[in-house]
């Protein structure tokens, strides 16, 4: 084979794969940008010392399906942590229910500098997914309705 012509033929699948590793990048970056089903903040409320951050979260991922709100909880120091491609944060999550944050009633309130309440009291025990009583060493307390 001519040397021109190999010469050719591997220039070819080096431009080719250039191009696919910037689509691949370029791919990467837009969903990190404009996740398909990111988490939007509704609310926050502040520990009483300023050690801790608790924060209402909420998305709903197409017209047809639920509102999923959601409290997380972090260290104040900590920033939110959400995820690469989703926009989603899941570490330090502690209540989850399949409602909007509004027609529930969420509200946060810190009662000491290690205890948070989380009442709600339009949230249905169907549609409630996650209620952890404890997070590290804060104590959650949840005034939620019967059933």
């Amino acid at each position: 084979m001519d040397p021109f012509a190999r010469k050719m033929i591997r220039n070819m699948f080096l431009y080719a794969l250039g191009m696919m590793l910037m689509f691949a990048a370029m791919t990467a970056v837009f969903f990190h940008i404009k996740p398909k089903c990111p988490d939007r903040k509704i609310g926050r409320a502040d520990s009483p010392g300023g050690n801790w951050v608790a924060e209402i979260l909420q998305r709903r991922c197409g017209d047809e399906a639920p509102f999923v709100t959601h409290v997380n909880l972090r260290p104040a120091a900590t920033a939110l942590a959400l995820g690469f491609f989703t926009g989603q944060a899941k570490q330090g999550d502690v209540f989850l229910v399949e409602q909007d944050a509004a027609g529930a009633g969420l509200k946060l309130t810190w009662t000491a500098p290690d205890q948070l309440t989380i009442a709600c009291p339009h949230c249905s025990g169907a549609y409630t997914r996650r209620a952890d009583p404890q997070w590290g060493t804060v104590r959650i307390h949840y005034e939620l309705p019967p059933g």
